[in-house]
């Protein structure tokens, strides 16, 4: 069996980031494979956990192609910065046969939807088939997953890489209460709302946030993080799924400046679509400045992708009034020239 990775590798905080492609040869035996069904939890009750099936699909993943992560160097061959975990993971699958994988591509050609549909999917918690929360487009994912764990060694990988997983998994432990209670107090939301779990997905690219919408209350699945991580995104994300359908259809009607906000934002990178997308946008990373009292950086880095006035914006939150009542207000100050339709 292949050993776990290096106990060194662990450590947060180094000087140095952990992120590399080529292998590592662990020392320390592995953690019962038991673990990985055990929960952590922050002092406020949030669950963080690492998820089997997450896990599964990622691996075929990443043996399928999926190659997104840091780009160290375009020329004269793109190379790609990964966490240890992940290359290791690479590396063990690359010798694996190939069968599943002709049968995973079949399926991913007849399933071409974004990666959250599939994660969706594997943490809804819905039986499967035409019953499952909208997500029977995805029938036979799960039997698929049984194959890969069948025949590639899965398991082992998931023992082999327990430890780092459970590192990470204490790094998120320190800083998800207090700006997510905070957000959620700018949001409005009743106490304890909304059910919020973090899964940590080291097979992904860094700093990685996708957020799933389940039966059960929302699941954000992170990526690794070299140093502390980052709960600017975090809480951005989740304001960006509680606003969408509270919020973006208002915005459509009545953000008067919208639509030449949005056109001078997407010039310089932003990715929205539709007024309401970008206005949610904007609301919903001014509230996560905000609940994680970020730097005059983080501000500006915005600002360059396209997410102008944020500051204003951050001045236009009032605790005592609604999000749906001040942010029209607040858009319609934080990009000049705007007004409010009547």
């Amino acid at each position: 069996m292949r050993a776990p990775v290096l106990a060194a590798l662990l450590l947060l905080g180094a000087s140095e980031p952990v992120f590399a492609q080529g292998s590592s040869r662990p020392a320390a035996p592995a953690a019962p494979v038991e673990d990985w069904f055990a929960s952590m939890y922050t002092p406020g009750g949030l669950e963080v956990r690492a998820d089997l099936r997450v896990f599964t699909l990622f691996a075929l993943l990443n043996r399928a192609g999926y190659d997104a992560g840091i780009k160290h160097r375009e020329h004269p061959v793109p190379f790609f910065l990964y966490h240890p975990a992940r290359t290791y993971v690479r590396d063990a699958l690359e010798v694996e046969p190939t069968a599943v994988l002709a049968e995973a591509q079949a399926f991913f050609h007849t399933h071409p939807v974004p990666i959250e549909a599939y994660l969706s999917r594997l943490l809804d918690g819905a039986p499967e088939g035409p019953g499952a929360r909208g997500l029977d487009g995805l029938d036979g994912l799960e039997a698929l997953l049984d194959r890969v764990e069948a025949e590639w060694p899965i398991a082992a990988l998931r023992e082999e890489t327990l430890e780092m997983y459970r590192a990470q998994q204490q790094a998120w432990l320190l800083v998800l209460d207090e700006p997510l209670q905070h957000a959620a107090r700018l949001l409005g939301l009743p106490e304890g709302k909304p059910a919020l779990q973090v899964v940590v997905n080291l097979l992904d690219a860094d700093g990685s946030i996708r957020l799933v919408e389940t039966g059960r209350g929302w699941v954000v699945v992170v990526g690794p993080t070299t140093h502390t991580p980052n709960m600017e995104p975090v809480v951005r994300e989740l304001a960006r799924g509680v606003l969408s359908s509270r919020l973006a259809g208002r915005l459509e009607g009545r953000w008067a400046g919208g639509a030449e906000a949005l056109r001078k934002a997407r010039t310089v990178g932003a990715g929205e679509a539709s007024v309401g997308e970008y206005g949610v946008a904007l609301v919903s990373r001014a509230l996560a400045l905000r609940a994680t009292g970020a730097q005059e950086a983080a501000y500006e880095a915005a600002g360059r992708q396209g997410y102008f006035g944020l500051k204003t914006l951050v001045r236009s939150i009032d605790d005592s009034r609604p999000v749906d009542a001040w942010a029209l207000e607040g858009l319609a100050r934080a990009v000049s020239g705007q007004a409010l339709r009547k």
